[in-house]
């Protein structure tokens, strides 16, 4: 009977992870009608000026490299900063500063070092770190912050959506700025991040949101390989 009730409780989370995929895809489509009615009326508006060439250099010079990059770094790191703070475990509060530490070393690593040992490094160090910062800092008080934070878990899921958003900004540009153009792109990003911070909330474990953060980037690898020779 045990099996079986994890069985079904599985059955329920798994379904709840495709609707939800689905109802982000059904809001791009929405956004995407949005978007061409919006460059009808303001046709003086430049979208052409930003693309996403390092992604796209990324995948022509090595698709290796470009799939783990989008499908197993960026949804592990990026649920890690973003969705962490959201309905939270215990651990989930040390995992957020051990991503945030995991980034800085990223940047500080030579970028002569393989992409592979540079991921493989960063990875290691979030573990460590992680569980350095539940040894640091005092159980009481990892309490109190993540009390707060479920209190307000759909304030914070909004705040992150849109930090999450804004981020992807360094998608198109080298320097963080904001114009109209660049906000209406960022907006599906936006999108992506209230649905996986939904999925945290429904299926309360951090997996659920880095699988659909994965299946989200899976469908973008797999239309670039289609389109790319």
């Amino acid at each position: 009977m045990n099996n079986e009730t994890n069985y079904n409780v599985l059955a329920l989370k798994s379904k709840n992870l495709i609707t939800q995929y689905f109802k982000l895809f059904g809001l791009y489509f929405l956004f995407g009608i949005f978007l061409v009615f919006f460059k009808s009326k303001f046709p003086d508006l430049d979208f052409e000026q930003y693309s996403q060439d390092d992604i796209i250099a990324l995948f022509a010079n090595n698709k290796l490299k470009a799939f783990f990059s989008l499908v197993i770094i960026a949804p592990l790191i990026e649920e890690g900063l973003f969705r962490t703070l959201i309905k939270p475990k215990s651990y989930e509060i040390p995992l957020f500063l051990a991503s945030i530490t995991g980034v800085l070393l990223l940047f500080l690593l030579p970028s002569s070092i393989d992409w592979y040992y540079r991921f493989s490094i960063m990875l290691f160090a979030i573990l460590a770190s992680s569980y350095g910062y539940s040894q640091l800092i005092p159980f009481g008080l990892i309490q109190k912050i993540r009390l707060f934070l479920y209190r307000n878990q759909i304030i914070v899921l909004q705040i992150t959506s849109v930090l999450f958003g804004l981020i992807h900004i360094l998608n198109y540009v080298d320097t963080f700025q904001i114009n109209t153009v660049l906000f209406l792109l960022i907006v599906p990003r936006i999108f992506a991040g209230h649905m996986c911070g939904m999925i945290k909330i429904k299926n309360d474990h951090l997996i659920w949101s880095i699988l659909l953060h994965a299946i989200n980037n899976g469908v973008v690898f797999i239309s670039l390989l289609i389109m790319k020779p």
